[in-house]
């Protein structure tokens, strides 16, 4: 892993962390979700929105880092957050479990990586223990990850479906 990949993922990690509290800044190979791929960034980052709807998901918005980034003295061609969640599960689980709210919407991360492009988001399931979560929400927690997983898996199959 090259130093600007590890500077970017120390950026999401700290950034993440800030926005859902309390939590150690350490990050472990269970904290993010990624997959790594040859396409171009632009392709890539639609073929991101493309499996988040095609998995239920609504993407609520995508911001451009790039300008942020540069400003703090980091050099990356392509950097976007795609925000993202279901409206109704949201609304349910912010009433049932206030403690999620930090973490909606969802961020997802696609970021160039010299030739390559990233993409990453939170493991939610690694969060059980920091939310106090109940068995039903540690379930939930561990259904996005596989939801999640399903999406990164799908966008890595399309590459190799165009090769």
């Amino acid at each position: 892993m090259n130093t600007l990949t590890k500077q970017v993922l120390a950026l999401l990690l700290t950034s993440a962390c800030l926005i859902i509290g309390p939590a150690t800044a350490h990050a472990g190979q269970d904290d993010l979700l990624s997959a790594r791929t040859t396409k171009p960034f632009d392709e890539t980052l639609s073929m991101a929105g493309e499996a988040l709807e095609k998995h239920g998901f609504t993407v609520a918005h995508v911001q451009k880092c790039d300008g942020g980034l540069h400003a703090m003295g980091y050099e990356t061609g392509h950097y976007r957050v795609i925000f993202f969640g279901r409206l109704e599960e949201v609304r349910e689980l912010s009433k049932t479990h206030p403690q999620l709210i930090p973490l909606f919407p969802f961020k997802l991360a696609v970021y160039a990586d010299n030739n390559d492009t990233v993409i990453s988001v939170i493991n939610p399931a690694g969060l059980g223990n920091m939310l106090q979560a109940d068995p039903v929400l540690k379930e939930k927690l561990r259904q996005w990850k596989q939801e999640f997983k399903d999406v990164l898996n799908e966008i890595m199959i399309q590459q190799i479906a165009e090769l």
